[in-house]
């Protein structure tokens, strides 16, 4: 069935996308993920997207994989605000998607002014003066490592490469290596376990948005 699309979610290839943290990796269901099951979903990524065969990801073939997820995302996206799912988005169908999109961040800004006046409002006044403010925008400057360009460096430097002799290939023992430091990372405690979500405050609110478990 031809399916008329009004936007499509562009996915870029990065170093995780052949790596997996989500209920998919979560094997037998009991609602984490040990280290065997998400490096044995890692393989299995890697191995469909190696459609030759030979152990290495190509760019050509690097390129092709970040097409097949950006259209399952797209279908995703398009099926999610596809009510009836007939295959075509009417208006009434657009508009409501776009009135609980509006609802659930209402909700959230509601719930994220509630914590900081929990936290900050001080004299219990229910509002925050100039000075609660400023303490509050202290702490968030403190945390996130003082100031937007400086944590946009942080993520850059930090950043997962695969290619590490930059052949421009990625070969099946560089994915294990990445596989094995992104676990590592995202497992917080170090207890071998990733449970629900775990390691997404450490990739951020893009990251907890995009990928996680």
């Amino acid at each position: 069935m031809k399916r008329i699309f009004l936007a499509t979610a562009i996915v870029g290839f990065s170093a995780t996308a052949l790596l997996a943290a989500s209920p998919k990796a979560d094997l037998n269901g009991d609602g984490q993920v040990t280290k065997d099951e998400f490096t044995s979903i890692a393989i299995e990524n890697f191995r469909n997207a190696d459609v030759n065969g030979d152990n290495f990801l190509s760019e050509d073939e690097a390129n092709a994989m970040k097409a097949a997820r950006r259209d399952a995302r797209a279908d995703a996206s398009f099926d999610k605000v596809d009510a009836n799912g007939d295959g075509v988005l009417t208006r009434e169908e657009v508009e409501a998607a776009g009135d609980q999109r509006q609802e659930k961040r209402s909700e959230r800004r509601g719930a994220k002014k509630a914590e900081m006046l929990e936290r900050f409002d001080t004299n219990v006044d229910g509002e925050l003066s100039d000075i609660e403010r400023e303490a509050a925008r202290a702490e968030m400057k403190e945390k996130f490592g003082g100031g937007r360009g400086q944590r946009k460096g942080g993520k850059r430097a930090d950043r997962l490469k695969p290619d590490t002799n930059g052949d421009g290939l990625i070969s099946f023992e560089e994915h294990a290596a990445v596989t094995e430091l992104l676990f590592s990372r995202l497992d917080a405690n170090g207890d071998g376990v990733l449970t629900q979500g775990e390691g997404k405050k450490r990739r951020g609110k893009k990251g907890k948005k995009r990928r996680g478990f």
